[in-house]
């Protein structure tokens, strides 16, 4: 087999180009002139000069984002709860906002979006008395640089005085629904699966934004929730097997992941885990499932579009922890309130 000389390869260079630009729908034609304002190429390989503007952006945009980021990174946020600690059994309140992103497709932007929920209802919860809010994922459309800045300059003009604690949704990555990476997410807020300790309670704060989970984090799961103390799990994918809420239509479990959710149950069952919550799907939901109580609340903000959910309105949450019990009212977005019952809900599997 001919190899080829990287000389060669070199020297056939120009005639790509030449062949790439012939694609372009601006390329002159009949003799025309082109405005020369106006590249006769959108296609053409980028000039040095177009590289060099396009690394000293990247390098702004890293500089605005790291500056905005800064103050909510987690382990700072979880310094700041931890300056307000409070003893084991001493009742105590805290928020779970769900999820945010305004949609990525101006379809679902226009039919479906109403601008500013997730702003008023970040304002709303500052006024509770609240030791923390966590918000359970999906806060951009897509994990790109834009977004995150948007993001977080929101959360700059926004007066947000109580702790600020995150879990990584699929938007969040750089692509929602394939793999990809949460490089973003990790640079201005940190670990994507981390536990914490408050008033007695552990807090698990679990990545399922892959739509799988893998053998060490549950491994890891299992582990962190050996504890004999109230347990509370959030989470942004609901298991694929919670099927009142993953099914939709004859596509079974398709709001949900499926690799290590099965898992995921059997272990938050057999510790006796008291809460999950759990976001991904835009409504609101209580299900009881192996004694255990998982709550759905996507209502942060996102579009509310059609889902296999029958409770679709904008919302967040308020839990009371009063002798290791943990007790909800639901907030919504024209300031109602309701407390979600203590007993079993019959529709549970």
């Amino acid at each position: 087999m001919q190899e080829l000389n990287p000389t060669d390869a070199a020297q056939a260079l120009p005639d790509l180009r030449t062949l790439w630009g012939s694609l372009s729908p601006r390329r002159p034609r009949n003799g025309e002139e082109l405005d020369e304002a106006i590249p006769a190429n959108r296609w053409s390989f980028p000039k040095e000069k177009d590289l060099e503007h396009d690394k000293r952006k990247a390098l702004a945009d890293d500089a605005v984002l790291a500056k905005l980021s800064a103050p909510f990174r987690t382990r700072l946020q979880l310094a700041k709860l931890a300056q307000t600690p409070r003893r084991a059994g001493e009742p105590f309140r805290f928020a779970v906002l769900g999820d945010a992103e305004p949609g990525r497709f101006w379809i679902f932007r226009k039919l479906f979006n109403v601008p500013g929920v997730f702003q008023r209802q970040l304002s709303a919860v500052q006024e509770q008395p609240v030791d923390f809010s966590l918000q359970l994922g999906d806060m951009v459309s897509r994990g790109i640089m834009r977004n995150y800045l948007r993001f977080f300059k929101t959360l700059d003009e926004a007066d947000i005085r109580r702790p600020y604690l995150t879990v990584i949704g699929n938007h969040d990555r750089l692509s929602p629904h394939h793999r990809s990476n949460a490089t973003l997410y990790t640079q201005t807020f940190g670990r994507t699966n981390y536990s914490f300790e408050h008033g007695g309670v552990r807090f698990v704060c679990l990545d399922t934004s892959a739509h799988a989970l893998t053998r060490f984090q549950l491994r890891w799961l299992d582990a962190v929730l050996d504890t004999p103390r109230t347990k509370v799990v959030f989470t942004h994918i609901p298991p694929a097997c919670l099927r009142r809420w993953t099914d939709f239509g004859a596509s079974k479990g398709i709001g949900g992941f499926k690799p290590g959710a099965v898992e995921l149950t059997e272990i938050v069952s057999r510790r006796r885990v008291s809460r999950v919550y759990l976001g991904h799907i835009h409504g609101f939901g209580v299900q009881d499932f192996k004694g255990v109580r998982y709550v759905l609340t996507g209502g942060g903000g996102s579009p509310l579009f059609p889902s296999g959910v029958n409770d679709k309105f904008h919302h967040f949450i308020v839990a009371s922890v009063v002798d290791g019990e943990v007790r909800e009212t639901v907030h919504t977005l024209d300031r109602g309130t309701f407390e979600i019952p203590s007993g079993r809900v019959l529709f549970s599997p």
